[in-house]
């Protein structure tokens, strides 16, 4: 069984799976401190299992908030290297690459009132490197290029981008983990691995638009 800890997205929740088996609970993202124990203990009753069934952790590392990183990094951090198990850290455009089984669109995450992250996958992959961008040239890119998107956006940033394509058919939480833990291998050597938070400005900051 695995432990997979999301205090990043607007899907945050706790889940053990084997990527059969799935027992899950959602988490309150501005409360994730005081109840992220109390829940992975209670689904570990719920599992019948013991600590020591857990294999190896996932956790999603970023971009997400400041202290909802933390908090879930940390956590997963000390179950992996209490129980000594591989850890395995996710950014969260990797996690919602698994909502759809479509291979070709592009993850916008709002960064800020101007800013969003932003990722290509498939064909996009090359077009859209991992960036930080206005949203007013995200928005020129993505509608000359008549690119899908997916992701987690603030309400004016969906109105901007009302006239692009969004993946609507997408996976709940508990059904995208039984997919992620199916599919990531788990090297042994990440055991000691233990997962720094990912903000998203590492890469580039921002980057003027592009000329076509």
């Amino acid at each position: 069984m695995f432990l997979c800890v999301d205090t990043a997205t607007a899907e945050s929740c706790i889940a053990i799976t084997d990527g059969k088996k799935i027992f899950f609970e959602k988490l309150e993202a501005k409360h994730a401190s005081d109840q992220i124990l109390e829940i992975i203990d209670r689904l570990i009753q719920k599992a019948g299992i013991q600590l020591s069934d857990l294999k190896a952790v996932f956790v999603i590392k970023g971009p997400g908030s400041f202290t909802g990183l933390r908090v879930g990094i940390a956590v997963a951090n000390q179950f992996a290297h209490q129980l000594k198990i591989p850890i395995i850290g996710l950014r969260t455009e990797e996690w919602y690459q698994y909502q759809s089984d479509e291979k070709d669109f592009v993850y916008i995450q709002t960064m800020n009132r101007d800013q969003v992250y932003m990722v290509g996958f498939g064909k996009y992959k090359r077009d859209f490197p991992q960036e930080i961008i206005a949203i007013s040239d995200c928005h020129y890119e993505l509608l000359s290029r008549k690119a899908n998107w997916l992701g987690q956006v603030s309400d004016e940033h969906q109105k901007m981008l009302s006239d692009i394509s969004r993946i609507a058919e997408v996976r709940s939480a508990d059904k995208v983990w039984s997919e992620v833990t199916r599919h990531i291998a788990i090297s042994p050597q990440k055991a000691y691995d233990l997962i720094e938070p990912f903000y998203g400005k590492d890469p580039t900051i921002t980057k003027s638009k592009r000329i076509l």
